[in-house]
């Protein structure tokens, strides 16, 4: 056992680091700047809880091996069971997805209400404890031993400061992570790789004024730039609610009134989203969020990072949340985290490199997929590799044979719930499939 851990930000990533490091150390503290939540609301720190989330696979299986028969308490509280490939209506590059009964069962509810099984389950666990109200200043270093030996923080009610010492700090403070400038005060440079996406996401809760439900339990309109720019997104959540998004990437202006909602609908290729707007009343106002750009933090490359210090979540890669990435990346981090934990005897500085370096090949993945379909816009900022014309190309035949061919279809959503490498888009099956369609 270690004795001390610190865990900066209460996220859910906060949450489920922490409940990864439990076994190892005698008391885990998570370092909350917001207040104790007392209800299953959206928090005031945590502008992306008014919007849609997915839980993949793989990070559905990380969260569930971390808070065992979590799943099975977010269903009985109505979570919705949903199957990916049957119950999803999927329009993308000019064609709707053939629906078929497929393997990969969803459960799927808001936002709050998995952060709130979250932090029940920790506020049960007994040697993490969560010290609200509080903002994380500095990192502290032992630089004869290039370790981490605490963390200064201040309370945001006596505005007092203290140092608090530590084996190991996690930072899961999201993207507004002070990590970068920490590092650099030591003389520690952490490069970052951007694209430039501008997103916006505009989001509000409705309900549907009778009680005949649509044949679909999610709908997804994807962007396939150039040609269409616009992407939507509703979602069955739980007590009868359905989370309409809209989302648009550049130049693109989110809607803010009722008006302008309706009128973001009609810019789609399909009538779909319109369609089920005029059956359905408004219960929330409308949300937006603002994404400037995707960012890789790359850890994985910097020298002499201290020993007992990791980086995960949004502190490290902020996807384009179009592909609901992020939760499940860092629930697969935090068992990564677990795993290393439990096999050393020193937190020292091979211990932190050989973290990053594995995590930057979990990340890898979903990150190649995010912005291969970002930089297909021509306004959107970033490097383009000379292999970005091979891949995407590829992966727009991908797609558009998913539409039609149930075997790639499930491969391509193996894939994107991180459950299988991206080889498995590259078995012979998907050149044939591909080089019929093309002599057919």
């Amino acid at each position: 056992m270690f004795e001390n851990a610190i865990v900066i930000g209460g996220s859910i990533a906060g949450k489920i680091a922490a409940k990864a490091l439990s076994e190892s150390f005698r008391q885990v503290t998570i370092i909350e700047a917001g207040q104790e939540p007392t209800e299953k609301a959206p928090r005031k720190r945590v502008p992306q809880s008014y919007h849609p989330h997915v839980v993949l696979k793989g990070g559905e299986a990380a969260i569930e091996k971390l808070f065992p028969q979590i799943t099975s308490e977010l269903i009985e509280d109505g979570s919705t069971l949903t199957n990916f490939t049957g119950d999803l209506k999927w329009h993308h590059f000019g064609s709707w997805k053939k629906p078929f009964t497929g393997e990969l069962i969803m459960v799927q509810q808001s936002q709050p209400m998995l952060d709130s099984h979250l932090q029940r389950r920790i506020n049960h666990v007994s040697n993490i404890t969560t010290r609200y109200e509080t903002m994380s200043e500095q990192l502290l270093i032992d630089r004869q031993h290039n370790k981490v030996c605490g963390l200064r923080v201040r309370s945001l009610k006596t505005r007092t400061e203290e140092e608090l010492s530590a084996d190991l700090v996690v930072d899961a403070s999201g993207f507004g992570s002070k990590s970068r400038s920490w590092l650099k005060t030591y003389g520690i440079e952490i490069k970052e790789e951007r694209v430039g996406i501008q997103l916006f996401y505009a989001s509000r809760l409705v309900r549907l004024k009778k009680e005949k439900r649509p044949d679909w339990y999610n709908l997804l309109i994807s962007p396939s730039f150039p040609n269409n720019p616009y992407g939507a997104y509703i979602q069955t959540i739980e007590d009868d609610r359905f989370s309409v998004t809209f989302s648009g990437y550049v130049n693109e202006r989110a809607p803010q009134t009722n008006e302008e909602f309706f009128s973001y609908a009609h810019k789609l290729p399909e009538t779909d989203v319109l369609d089920f707007l005029k059956q359905a009343k408004p219960i929330t106002d409308i949300k937006i969020h603002r994404i400037p750009y995707q960012v890789r933090r790359r850890f994985d490359l910097a020298k002499h990072i201290p020993g007992g210090f990791v980086v995960i979540g949004d502190a490290h890669c902020r996807f384009d949340p179009v592909f609901g990435q992020g939760i499940s990346v860092a629930a697969m981090e935090a068992i990564e985290l677990q795993r290393r934990v439990q096999h050393v005897t020193s937190l020292d500085q091979s211990f932190t490199k050989a973290y990053h370096k594995k995590i930057s090949k979990i990340i890898a993945t979903p990150w190649d997929m995010a912005t291969t379909e970002a930089l297909r816009h021509q306004n959107i900022t970033g490097d383009r590799s000379l292999a970005q014309p091979m891949k995407q190309w590829y992966s727009k035949k991908v797609y558009e044979l998913s539409a039609s061919d149930p075997d790639i279809y499930i491969r391509l959503v193996r894939v994107m719930n991180l459950i299988r490498s991206p080889h498995h888009l590259f078995h012979p099956k998907v050149w044939l499939a591909m080089f019929k369609k093309k002599f057919s």
